[in-house]
């Protein structure tokens, strides 16, 4: 699911493959209705425009696009999330309109990510957390925040976690990292040169990789072994990547959930 959102955030598009995508976005009922030749000739493009920008989002072909999309336009209009809101803050915005606003904003981001979980993928992301020696956090910017809170909650359950602030102890922990151990990287653009190098040096080590980042194709996600991705709205991200690591948490609890809720209990600070 989700190939609606993906397709709307993706950036590193040709002006072709842009209004291909364009015109399934802004009405995907028609889409349903065209042949590959329709959609083309519809969008001003070719069919094997057409072709490659399935490729880009990860589909094999159109006539598997038209399937995702034929369910995925009936689960929207049934959660009623509106994927083409633009709403924004505005400078006149009086408080009340502020808080209706924001609070829009950021339910629809949570929906947003929701729809773009891969239940497999992130199955696989709490097996690795489980089974791995020891959590290494990184990030940097706002997405360092978001790290040191999935390294706080990690870290009172149980599991030997570990995160540094700075960059350069943040590369010194990856090029001491083993397969023994899992890296989570939470990177929006997945394209800072920091994470980039990261993941890089871990991919060398044999260390697993878990990648929390927007679902436009990226450096960092293309490295990880197991790719979660978060919505692209921008002004929000650390609201959807935050998300991102309660699912991983509470999943994470959850398998074995007695011995978790004794160790919160535990390590509550009066």
């Amino acid at each position: 699911m989700g190939v609606l959102i993906k397709l709307r955030d993706c950036e590193s598009l040709s002006p072709a493959e842009a209004q291909v995508r364009d015109t399934i976005v802004e009405d995907p009922r028609a889409a349903l209705s065209f042949t590959v030749y329709q959609l083309a000739e519809a969008s001003y493009t070719s069919p094997s425009t057409v072709s490659r920008l399935c490729k880009r989002v990860g589909i094999s072909s159109y006539a598997s696009l038209r399937l995702m999309l034929a369910e995925e336009v009936h689960h929207l209009e049934a959660i009623d999330l509106d994927y083409l809101d633009t709403t924004t803050i505005e400078e006149t915005d009086s408080a009340a309109q502020v808080v209706e606003k924001l609070t829009s904003i950021s339910t629809k981001t949570i929906q947003e990510t929701r729809e773009l979980v891969d239940l497999d993928v992130l199955r696989q992301a709490v097996s690795l957390i489980r089974d791995a020696k020891i959590l290494d956090f990184y990030g940097v910017g706002a997405s360092l925040l978001v790290a040191m809170d999935a390294e706080s909650k990690f870290t009172r359950v149980g599991k030997c976690s570990i995160i540094h602030q700075h960059y350069d102890r943040q590369k010194v922990q990856a090029i001491n990292s083993d397969e023994t151990h899992v890296g989570l990287i939470f990177s929006y653009s997945g394209e800072s040169p920091e994470m980039r190098s990261i993941a890089r040096i871990l991919k060398d080590n044999g260390t697993p990789i878990v990648s929390v980042t927007k679902s436009d194709k990226n450096s960092v996600s293309r490295m990880a072994t197991c790719r979660l991705f978060v919505t692209a709205r921008e002004s929000l991200q650390r609201a959807a990547q935050l998300y991102m690591v309660d699912l991983l948490y509470t999943l994470f609890i959850t398998a074995d959930f007695d011995r978790s809720t004794r160790k919160i209990s535990r390590t509550a600070l009066s």
